[in-house]
């Protein structure tokens, strides 16, 4: 097989959520692993959280799941084909797994064992997950974590003090990051972990607008870690009164020191909002974020990469064919009235996700009837910069191949042609190999 490099990716654009157009979803979260996709937002119609996932790497999408006991905060990630979901209800940190694209989920569990927990956000490698979330039974951060998957969980301190936080990973290491507030500034902090029990002393990695913090907010920054030792982090720089540049740090070292500021787009008036970022198995960078150069009130999410660590950025590329009205529409002033009511509020945050093959985002915005609704886009990763190399598979368990459309191929990767695969043991997704 060939893997089409090509300059600027064109992206698909696909509306997944399944319902009426004067119904407003947001805050929005996905992931995409192999052929499976999954999705999570906060719903107007069941009154909780919505889920939906697909078999087709987000082609299409299946009827939502609808629970209205959970209050909001839906984080999706994918094992092998597993769906995990963790989310607010009753303000306890939920979890719960779905082993057949979301047809039926596991029992939910209280993983934080707190009745008052905030903003969980969750990372993995391989069968552990952890999970990092605000607890105010005893204010402070804390780490749930599981070896097994998600069958059982334990649970350890992080830090002493700090809010919204965010998880991410590497392949040595677990993040958690948090905001540490001051009326000067809002300071991204961020400890790592070997096994998401014992945590190192934070390290400061930006400083990003107070502006932000406003009610109800933008979480304003997300992580993505790569290879071993190498996390990034966007976020939403203040260059005004509610005006932001979105910028990217890097720690090369396990978070404990960090690169200068780079701001990722080329330009220099629009108002930047929202960042999502993701890794490819490559180690480019991908940014997504919603953006405004083309006017007030004609918003539209737009994309950059980089190729050598976030050093420096390409140009930025439109990911929407349309424009959107955001929070300029009427009865919703600029993003300093960002609010709950009026349907002038599009969630916390979005999400990014990134394979072998393709790079991927969720998001929400008000181009349907000015609700807001759920949508992916995705296109092909491209000029990954990734050399041929031959990755042995190992000894022991039964070991398949697929190509990137999920054809079975041999297992012996030393007589495949040149391409990108994945590497199956035990019915289990290992590693993602170019061959």
């Amino acid at each position: 097989m060939v893997l089409l490099l090509i300059a600027d990716p064109p992206f698909t654009v696909v509306r997944v959520d399944n319902r009426p157009d004067a119904t407003s979803h947001m805050e929005v979260s996905g992931a995409v692993m192999y052929r499976t996709g999954g999705v999570g937002w906060i719903s107007d119609v069941s009154g909780g959280n919505d889920y939906e996932v697909s078999s087709d790497s987000g082609r299409t999408w299946g009827s939502p799941y609808g629970v209205g006991s959970e209050c909001c905060d839906p984080v999706i990630r994918i094992t092998d084909t597993v769906v995990h979901r963790i989310y607010l209800g009753g303000y306890e940190t939920g979890y719960a797994k779905s082993y057949d694209f979301g047809m039926t989920w596991t029992t939910p569990q209280n993983i934080s064992s707190c009745t008052s927990t905030d903003h969980p956000w969750i990372a993995y490698r391989n069968d552990t997950l952890v999970v990092i979330y605000a607890d105010y039974c005893d204010y402070d951060l804390k780490a749930a974590y599981s070896y097994d998957g998600g069958d059982t969980w334990n649970r350890a301190t992080v830090y002493t003090s700090g809010g919204v936080p965010l998880a991410a990973r590497d392949d040595s290491l677990f993040y958690a990051l948090w905001w540490n507030y001051t009326s000067s500034c809002i300071y991204i902090q961020v400890a790592s972990s070997p096994d998401g029990r014992t945590w190192s002393s934070p390290s400061t990695s930006a400083c990003m607008s107070t502006d932000v913090s406003s009610n109800p907010y933008p979480v304003g920054y997300e992580a993505a870690g790569w290879g071993r030792g190498n996390v990034a982090v966007a976020y939403m720089a203040d260059v005004g009164s509610y005006d932001w540049d979105i910028e990217v740090v890097v720690s090369n070292d396990g978070g404990r020191t960090w690169s200068s500021p780079v701001k990722v787009s080329d330009q220099p008036s629009a108002n930047e909002y929202m960042p999502a970022i993701a890794t490819d198995p490559y180690g480019n960078l991908h940014v997504f974020w919603y953006d405004n150069r083309a006017g007030s009130g004609q918003w539209a999410l737009y994309y950059a990469k980089s190729t050598d660590g976030g050093a420096t950025w390409s140009p930025a590329v439109r990911v929407t064919d349309y424009y959107f009205p955001f929070v300029d529409r009427s009865g919703c002033g600029g993003v300093s009235d960002v609010d709950y009511s009026g349907d002038c509020w599009p969630g916390h945050y979005i999400d990014a996700w990134a394979d072998s093959n393709y790079v991927y985002v969720f998001w929400s915005d008000n181009s349907v009837s000015d609700h807001w609704h759920v949508f992916m886009a995705y296109a092909p990763v491209s000029g990954t910069g990734a050399e041929e190399s031959i990755v042995a598979v190992g000894e022991g368990g039964k070991v398949e191949a697929y190509d990137v459309s999920g054809r079975r191929v041999s297992a012996d990767i030393n007589r495949l042609p040149a391409g990108v695969y994945f590497i199956v043991r035990d019915g289990k997704v290992r590693k993602v190999v170019r061959r």
